[in-house]
């Protein structure tokens, strides 16, 4: 019925155990752990196999390790850069494609947007409104008005009260800046705006199904110039064709 196990390693089970205190708020972000020689006594290992397993916490970027006179092991704060780079590995080794990216954002941020509708107090509102303000200007410059209204869809996040949909806003930002800086001009920017500024207007009358509704069509048509441009790249990407062998001889005349 059982097979042979191998044990677990030492230095795995440390891992766990702060993984554990941090995750029960045992440890808070900033704490700073005890040194490896202290934590090797306690632990009853050795110095070694405290370092393995701190290097191990620091790739899982739960604690960040600083060399010196005030170094040591600090609980790091929650990084939102970490899913984005877990999306980003996932999309490489899957193959997936940008277009299922942004397909999956419509649905997320549809909903996102609906939740905020529900949620934002008037404090959110004026981060909203403001993110929106700061935008209004840059329309003459696509590229730093695509960051700016990816910075929008963030604060619109924030405003959702979820933060699994906040983390994973961010993440749709590192992942598809890229690709809206390619895709904007006055005329997207204009669009943007106006799409953004009517979310904000959802938002402050407490109307998820408008919200909803503006964000729907505000994507879709991101995702349709998003999978054109991605077209346009594949055309001009396939070598030149080659002509085609005669396979019939030429009548003489």
């Amino acid at each position: 019925m059982f097979t042979p196990i191998r044990q677990s390693r030492a230095s795995g089970e440390i891992v766990s155990q702060i993984e554990r205190a941090i995750f029960a708020t045992e440890l808070s972000p900033g704490d700073r752990l005890q040194s490896e020689r202290e934590l090797a006594e306690q632990f009853g290992v050795s110095r070694i196999t405290v370092r393995d397993a701190l290097r191990v916490l620091e790739a899982r970027g739960l604690i960040r390790v600083k060399v010196g006179a005030m170094g040591g092991a600090f609980v790091e704060e929650a990084n939102t850069d970490r899913v984005a780079e877990s999306i980003s590995t996932l999309i490489k080794l899957r193959r997936m494609t940008l277009s299922e990216l942004a397909e999956a954002r419509k649905i997320v941020e549809a909903a996102t947007a609906e939740l905020a509708a529900q949620r934002a107090d008037a404090a959110a509102v004026s981060r909203l409104q403001q993110s929106v303000d700061r935008a209004r200007p840059l329309l003459r410059e696509p590229i730093t008005h695509a960051d700016a209204s990816m910075d929008f869809h963030v604060e619109l996040a924030r405003a959702a009260g979820n933060e699994v949909l906040y983390a994973t806003v961010e993440a749709y930002r590192e992942l598809l800046v890229p690709s809206i800086r390619d895709l904007r001009d006055q005329k997207s920017g204009r669009a943007t705006q106006r799409a953004h500024e009517e979310i904000v207007e959802a938002v402050r009358r407490h109307d998820p199904e408008g919200a909803r509704e503006v964000m729907l069509v505000h994507l879709s048509d991101f995702e349709k110039r998003l999978r054109r441009r991605l077209a346009e790249r594949t055309d001009a990407e396939k070598p030149a064709a080659l002509p085609a062998p005669r396979l019939v001889r030429a009548h003489r005349r």
